[in-house]
């Protein structure tokens, strides 16, 4: 089983436009960073978190040609503004994807994205997508099982996966107590936002996040959604030796880590 880090930047990207700050000018390729989204692939069945406005480059990045299945965190743009480009992978499955999302953002997305949904009288192909409501207990989905947890991201909420002994969360602010007692010492690969150093309303900084690692015992932490404020190499001494920075392209091999 393999995690393939598609995106890793937060909603503006980097760099960011009109930013003449150090990391946006950078030729460092670990500081360019497309809006979050990974994948995640074990044999030939893939598994797409997200659909990043940059989704159809990221995926031809990464090699994937089909995928058999889609998982939305939430629906904020920079999770969902790449949707239009999953008809692609119709014109080769000839198959409806299945999809999971909370409940409470079904509509939004068929308002969203109307056309694909309905008879509007657009011409052309339309991403071919059936809707299913994420449980509240765990599933099985593409082959994968999958436990959720609901995260609070403002005044919205978001959705957060575990997959044995792999998790990945994204755009939250405070993570439940109940959760860190059922989950801890049960992951040792961990992917979660941390936006930069600062505060922030609400988003985890990374301060927060790497407590977070620490409270469920996590023994590799990596941190995505990452702003402008963060520098690859300059500031990765201020993290702590099992955590690391997500970058775009990176791939992490869970190999054995799912029982």
């Amino acid at each position: 089983m393999r995690v393939h880090i598609l995106g890793s930047g937060t909603s503006s990207g980097v760099p960011v436009i009109g930013c003449h700050c150090k990391v946006c000018k950078s030729s460092d390729p670990k500081n360019h960073r497309t809006r979050a989204s990974i994948a995640l692939s074990e044999g030939d069945r893939t598994l797409l978190i997200d659909t990043s406005p940059e989704m159809r480059l990221q995926v031809l990045r990464a090699g994937i040609e089909s995928i058999d299945g889609l998982l939305y965190t939430h629906m904020h743009s920079d999770h969902t503004a790449g949707f239009d480009d999953l008809r692609a992978f119709f014109f080769k499955s000839r198959k409806s994807l299945d999809c999971y999302l909370l409940p409470e953002y079904s509509e939004e997305l068929k308002a969203r994205f109307r056309y694909a949904f309905e008879d509007t009288g657009y011409y052309g192909l339309t991403p071919q997508v059936t809707l299913h409501a994420i449980p509240d207990e765990p599933f099985t989905f593409a082959g994968f099982d999958i436990e959720t947890v609901r995260l609070v991201h403002g005044n919205v909420g978001s959705c957060g996966f575990r997959f044995g002994r792999f998790a990945y969360v994204t755009d939250f602010k405070h993570f439940p107590q109940s959760k860190i007692r059922e989950w801890r010492g049960k992951i040792d690969v961990m992917v979660a936002s941390g936006i930069h150093f600062g505060t922030h309303s609400t988003h985890s900084v990374i301060p927060e996040t790497l407590q977070l690692f620490d409270d469920l015992g996590v023994k590799r932490g990596i941190i995505s959604h990452l702003a402008h404020d963060v520098d690859y190499v300059e500031h990765a001494a201020l993290l702590p030796n099992f955590a690391e920075y997500a970058f775009d392209g990176m791939t992490i091999d869970l190999e054995g880590l799912v029982s």
